[in-house]
């Protein structure tokens, strides 16, 4: 069984292939180069441990202010945002993203700011639901529509910055395909600490 930080079981791991959670073409979408199949599964893979370590933190923060919040049930946008910023790793990766938007203080609800156009088919709101699944299949905790409009732009995001590194990655060696070891470069480029680890295992078991 995959883990998360901190070695343990990691409810966010998929059994099924981590394409069939984000297909080849949001991938395919932001390079002209060839893209081959295992690249498009060791990023894909990648990028669901990310986001598997955020909304494993907003599901935790969420859990405990239950018992200041009375009938709450869905990770807000605050969340996301002391997710992100109580972790080291996550914090490092998304540090421009956080300078745009001011820290989340007290209950209310905080202005949602999109990063980047969401994509309209809502292929990103779904892959955040089935990776929300994993860590809650009772649906005892949900993502509101406002934490999931974040959460799909900071996925959106990542895609683009993730496919641009390994663009050039590919680049130096003169090719004109992205194979999984760029992407897998270009994650540890991305990543530090224990979350770099973490990506890079969850790269080796689908690309394998």
């Amino acid at each position: 069984m995959s883990q998360k930080k901190g070695g343990k079981p990691d409810p966010a791991a998929h059994e099924e292939q981590p394409e069939a959670i984000l297909p080849e073409r949001l991938f395919v979408a932001h390079t002209k180069k060839q893209l081959h199949p295992k690249a498009s599964r060791a990023a894909a893979a990648g990028l669901i441990c990310v986001m598997g370590e955020i909304l494993d933190g907003a599901y935790l923060l969420r859990l405990n202010a239950d018992a200041d919040e009375a009938g709450g049930k869905e990770i807000q946008p605050r969340q996301v945002d002391d997710a992100i910023r109580s972790d080291n790793d996550l914090r490092r990766l998304l540090a421009a993203w956080l300078l745009e938007r001011a820290p989340a203080t007290g209950t209310e609800p905080q202005p949602v700011q999109q990063p980047v156009a969401s994509t309209p088919d809502g292929t990103l709101g779904g892959a955040i639901d089935r990776i929300m699944s994993a860590l809650s299949p009772d649906e005892s905790v949900t993502v509101s529509a406002s934490a999931k409009s974040v959460l799909a732009g900071l996925l959106a995001l990542l895609i683009e910055q993730l496919m641009h590194a390994a663009d050039v990655l590919s680049t130096r060696i003169s090719s004109n395909v992205i194979h999984a070891e760029d992407v897998r470069a270009a994650v540890q480029m991305m990543l530090t600490g224990e979350l770099r680890q973490l990506a890079d295992r969850e790269i080796s078991r689908a690309t394998a």
